[in-house]
């Protein structure tokens, strides 16, 4: 029993021994520890940082289960000494914003933009909407940086997307601007193309960044011998704007072939609309509808007529709003105004569900302290059901002019005196909005239901609360 004891402490005395060696020889090698290391890592990532003169370029993407955003381009600007960086979005031409950043550790390296910035906290901050937020981060695992190549790598906490950070080579106004201009330009709505004789057809996402491809096969020929076609595989990928066009987050795999970026002509007046990818040769032929209109088109007087049992018109006033995606619609009402959607996909306006704005404000009509005067999509002739979903609500559609004889689209004709005609913006299938109807939204978590009811207070300059039938809305 002694021996078996003395043989066990003396085993215990050779791994203590044996433990003691491998630090020793661990110490040898590294002459700082590993906490140490990494703040001269970080403290030399910060120098980087500020270092800047104009600053850096954030490809910046969002997404999550629950949401799917393409990438955006953000301007930053670090202070290094106060800890402060400045963010600008080509989501608008001029808006920047200040907050702090911090350089931390957390399971690693880590970039955090610690106080609240509307443009790096728009997608990631939660709301009743969305409780883990739109996909986005604030926070950033550091994959790495090279500063020869001056890039930093970045990996969203939460997401996992990977972002990088490149030098700026201009202002960050300037650049902003362009990426803005670059953005709102890059509206291409539907795409065609071939690809080693096979065809591609596709849409684009211009909204959410996303570029959706179709394999197509072909199944026979039509009665004059042109082939008929259908989808074989569907391809989506999100994309970011450049300086010449778009890159993919991921290569978009089409047909065998594996498309990085493709150029892009954002000079609308001369561009034919296609995009070429130089590297592989393949090239698709965008195009936008034939009836799609710049926003500056719309500002300016119109009549809104719709059908309450006779015919009603509003005399109303477009006014382009700040960041360019609306407009603040007055003459509605003398008790609030509305805002119609700009849709750049399209080129339309459009109207749908929302909250109604004291007039020349951002604040929402609220009764009782809890009641929020509410415009509702109404579908009067298919049964009267209601919906509650700001996708929802009608588009108006140029009306066209075509030449009697070729059947042509003759556009100056048409925009003479434009008139569009309200319809259904196929927002919902099972769902027809042809008029609306000013309801109470009840926020009270309590309440049976959150439609409490008929603003029956609340009416529009024809003299009730309802908007039926819509008809026309015509440029003055």
């Amino acid at each position: 029993m002694k021996l078996k004891r003395i043989l066990s402490i003396t085993l215990a005395g050779l791994l203590a021994l044996g433990a003691q060696s491998c630090l020793k020889s661990y110490v040898a090698y590294f002459d700082e520890s590993s906490a140490d290391r990494l703040t001269t890592y970080l403290a030399d990532l910060d120098q980087m940082l500020g270092a800047e003169q104009y600053g850096w370029r954030m490809e910046y993407f969002v997404s999550n289960e629950d949401y799917t955003f393409g990438g955006i381009n953000v301007a930053l600007k670090f202070d290094s000494e106060k800890g402060e960086v400045i963010a600008m979005s080509e989501e608008d031409a001029t808006a920047s914003y200040k907050s702090h950043y911090v350089l931390t550790t957390d399971s690693g390296p880590v970039l955090s933009f610690d106080t609240h910035n509307p443009i790096l906290h728009k997608y990631g901050t939660a709301s009743s909407s969305y409780y883990e937020g739109r996909g986005g981060d604030y926070q950033f695992f550091i994959v790495g940086y090279d500063k020869e190549k001056k890039v930093v790598n970045l990996k969203g906490k939460r997401n996992g997307n990977l972002c990088s950070l490149h030098p700026l080579t201009e202002s960050m106004e300037a650049f902003n601007a362009k990426m803005y201009e670059n953005n709102r330009n890059f509206h291409i709505s539907t795409f065609e193309g071939f690809i080693d004789g096979n065809k591609v057809t596709g849409d684009v996402d211009v909204d959410g960044h996303q570029f959706i491809a179709y394999e197509m096969e072909q199944y026979g020929t039509d009665d004059k011998g042109q082939p008929l076609y259908d989808i074989s595989k569907t391809i989506t990928q999100s994309y970011i704007v450049t300086d010449t066009g778009i890159r993919f987050y991921e290569p978009l795999e089409v047909f065998g072939k594996s498309i990085e970026e493709m150029s892009f002509n954002f000079d609308l007046d001369s561009s034919d609309l296609k995009m070429t990818d130089s590297a592989t040769g393949v090239t698709f032929q965008g195009f936008i509808p034939v009836d799609w209109l710049p926003y500056d088109f719309y500002p300016g007087d119109y009549t809104f007529a719709y059908d309450d049992g006779g015919s009603s018109r509003i005399s109303i006033t477009l006014v382009p709003t700040e960041d360019r995606k609306a407009f603040r619609v007055k003459g509605m009402s003398p008790q609030f105004d509305l805002m119609m959607q700009y849709n750049i996909k399209t080129g339309r306006l459009e109207l749908r569900y929302q909250a109604c704005l004291k007039p020349d404000t951002d604040e929402a009509v609220v009764e009782k302290d809890r009641l929020i005067l509410v415009l509702l999509p109404w579908d009067l002739g298919g049964g009267g059901s209601l919906w509650m979903n700001s996708d929802l609500g009608m588009m108006a559609e140029l009306k066209l002019s075509r030449n009697p004889e070729t059947g042509e689209v003759d556009m100056e004709k048409t925009l003479e005196k434009p008139t569009f005609n309200w319809r259904d913006n196929g927002g919902a299938r099972k769902f027809s909005t042809d008029s609306f109807l000013l309801y109470y939204y009840d926020t009270d978590d309590a309440a049976d239901s959150p439609y409490y009811g008929q603003a029956n207070d609340y009416k529009f300059a024809g003299g009730n609360n309802q908007l039926a039938n819509l008809k026309t809305l015509t440029k003055k």
